[in-house]
């Protein structure tokens, strides 16, 4: 497959919308939270301000949308970045998006466990998107080699649909890009007091390190997650989780996780109170606080 620099070609064609525009259809939003945390577990116990900082800009001009981040880790560095710049046009939206069509599928369940296009690196965010119809999305997607220095962009395709089943909501989504490809598949049911939904993917993803500019691998994956979410009252929430998740490397060496998230939260006024937990396979640490969001 020939290289294309697909991303600088999009960074020009969302500018030169920008610019053209001149009637500004939306007020930027800023958006944050903050608070004080308490975290547990096997590396450390920590008391700290908001973990991960985080202050968003959005500006919607109607036909340029774009999210700009402030963050601030635990370690006080601040960072910023771009998270989505796109140019829409009718149907078609063309830029950088944050995050791949190909992981839609899997509807946001245990988000974290959904079969990506990269490993390890947030580039597969550039390209164009046409909404064929109202469940169904089509994308040609850029990926900038992985991670990987002085290697050229690969370029693919993904697609995603997403329906009202009456019953449910169904989804199914999938792509590829250069060595890379995924299948998500998702389905939820609400019960009333409760959602219901269970997922499951498969796929191969490029695997590189990031203390290397070279190496890299292809590891078959596949994910299975079941949730459960439950709200008592408008002011309380609790979610459950379990994943699944099994990785063969091409040494055929496997990597099994399995355990669960828990999240419950309770609203009272502005403030949020909350508990989290990961078990042992994904961190095994529990986190208690209170923040406001802005």
């Amino acid at each position: 497959m020939k290289a294309i620099k697909l991303a600088s070609i999009f960074a020009v064609s969302a500018v030169a919308a920008a610019v053209s525009t001149t009637t500004i259809a939306a007020e930027p939003v800023f958006s944050g939270t903050a608070g004080v945390s308490f975290t547990s577990g096997a590396s450390k116990d920590d008391v700290s301000g908001t973990d991960d900082a985080e202050i968003e800009i959005a500006i919607d001009t109607g036909v340029v949308y774009m999210e700009v981040e402030f963050s601030v880790t635990d370690t006080e560095t601040v960072t910023t970045g771009l998270e989505k710049a796109y140019v829409t046009q009718g149907a078609v939206q063309f830029g950088r998006f944050d995050g791949t069509l190909a992981d839609a599928g899997f509807l946001g369940i245990a988000e974290n466990s959904a079969i990506d296009l990269v490993s390890n690196s947030d580039t597969d965010d550039t390209g164009i998107r046409y909404s064929i119809s109202d469940e169904l999305t089509v994308s040609i997607e850029a990926t900038q080699a992985n991670g990987v220095a002085d290697a050229s962009s690969e370029v693919g395709m993904a697609l995603s649909y997403v329906a009202d089943m009456g019953p449910g909501t169904f989804g199914i989504s999938g792509g590829s890009v250069g060595e890379s490809n995924a299948v998500n598949a998702g389905y939820s049911m609400d019960l009333g007091g409760a959602t219901v939904a269970v997922a499951y993917a498969v796929g191969e993803q490029v695997d590189t390190d990031s203390s290397s500019t070279t190496y890299q691998q292809v590891l078959d994956k596949t994910s299975a997650a079941l949730s459960v979410e439950m709200t008592p009252s408008d002011a309380t929430t609790l979610n459950i989780e379990y994943t699944s998740n099994t990785s063969e490397t091409i040494a055929n060496v496997e990597t099994d996780k399995d355990g669960f998230y828990v999240y419950g939260d309770y609203t009272a006024g502005d403030l949020t109170y909350y508990v989290e937990y990961y078990s042992k396979d994904f961190g095994d640490t529990t986190e208690i606080g209170v923040n406001a969001s802005f």
